[in-house]
């Protein structure tokens, strides 16, 4: 467990060659989706009069695809009653994401008056050493994505982080922090681990049998998808998942991109877990109007 400092179009994974110097860079820039949207969004940011809700309401904020996960969190979160909400990010790194993290907490805990937590794990010594052929080891290696601990630290502002090994970490963290995720239970997960191996401890998170840590509807984020195939890295982990525990799937959220402003490449990537047996699953929404359809005249 590591990462999580950029976003998979930064990490500059093998889709072709880049040319190099002056216009030629710009173009290459341009030519693709994931980083046009990113220099797109930059330059929308300086128009004059664009502050936080119109920045927040167009996705034109750091890691978009952040703000949109916490955006679902709190909103369900609001809609079934609860006070607060967890957003944790796998895979810390530099600390970059974890600090976007936090301040999309900050913004919409004030736009919604539900509290939220952000709570990032990571192994805090960079990636271990592979331990499967589907960690995608031809792209990531041992010591990649360090951190400065003492430097991230100083920044967090509230938000939790939580070194060690994931195996050990995290069901440690689901006990000594049962009360705490009984108020705030989990509403957006990052998965930013790039190995099958640790992405598949991270999912323990949702294998167990409880509820209470866990909102109906969790949205989640899964950063290294591009590149790969569904046979190797979080999809296989995430298929795996699936067959494993049928009730309560994770799955690619269907028809995003048309309903997100600006078409970002990042609503590919957005996975939601159901969890059918989960007891406020089929709960009506606070503020569902029973909206009917009748044959016009």
């Amino acid at each position: 467990m590591r990462k999580g400092s950029r976003t998979t179009a930064q990490k500059g994974h093998p889709f072709g060659h880049r040319p190099v110097g002056g216009i030629a860079d710009v173009l290459w820039e341009w030519s693709k989706s994931g980083t046009r949207h990113a220099a797109r969004n930059r330059l929308l940011r300086q128009i004059p009069g664009v502050g936080s809700p119109a920045a927040y309401r167009f996705g034109l904020v750091e890691r978009p695809h952040y703000a949109y996960g916490v955006r679902r969190a709190t909103e369900l979160a609001a809609r079934l009653g609860h006070r607060g909400v967890t957003v944790v990010e796998f895979g810390v790194a530099g600390g970059n994401g974890l600090l976007a993290l936090a301040e999309h907490a900050r913004y919409y805990a004030a736009a919604t008056g539900v509290a939220v937590r952000v709570v990032g794990f990571d192994g805090g010594l960079g990636m271990p050493a592979s331990k499967d052929p589907r960690d995608l080891p031809y792209l990531f290696g041992p010591g990649f994505y360090t951190m400065d601990h003492d430097r991230l630290r100083a920044r967090l502002d509230g938000a939790e982080l939580v070194l060690g090994d994931l195996t050990e970490t995290l069901p440690e963290y689901l006990e000594y922090r049962a009360d705490l995720l009984r108020d705030h239970p989990v509403g957006f997960v990052s998965l930013d681990l790039d190995y099958y191996s640790s992405t598949t401890t991270a999912l323990d998170l949702f294998r167990g049998p409880a509820h209470e840590h866990l909102l109906p509807r969790v949205t989640c984020y899964l950063d290294d998808l591009p590149g790969t195939i569904e046979q190797i890295g979080e999809a296989a982990a995430v298929a795996d998942f699936n067959t494993e525990h049928p009730d309560r799937a994770m799955g690619r959220v269907l028809g995003l991109r048309a309903f997100t402003p600006f078409d970002p490449p990042w609503a590919d990537q957005i996975y939601a877990h159901h969890r059918l047996d989960h007891p406020d699953y089929t709960r009506l929404e606070v503020g569902a109007t029973g909206d009917q359809l009748p044959l016009a005249p």
